[in-house]
């Protein structure tokens, strides 16, 4: 039988940072083969509450409107504007 586990991680963060940036200084990993220049798609993660920016071009072009209405974003585009929570993708 396989087995769902979740870590949850919380930290004080300078606000407007991205959430790759965020990720990036706790040592947690996310895909992301452009380095967070906004170019491959690969880092989505779900934003599951909290305040964060607006959508913007890059995600528009590069994530299906259906993930974007389920909350997923590009950690790379997505700024922290307040409390959040977030959920890490595969």
């Amino acid at each position: 039988m396989d087995a769902k586990i979740r870590f949850i991680k919380e930290t004080e963060i300078s606000k407007e940072k991205t959430i790759l940036d965020v990720a990036n200084d706790l040592k947690l990993k996310i895909k992301s083969s452009c380095d967070g220049e906004g170019k491959c798609g690969k880092c989505l993660v779900k934003v599951v509450s909290g305040s964060v920016s607006e959508i913007s071009k890059t995600e528009k072009k590069l994530v299906s409107e259906k993930k974007l209405a389920g909350g997923f974003r590009l950690a790379c585009e997505t700024r922290i504007q307040g409390d959040a929570e977030i959920i890490l993708s595969e």
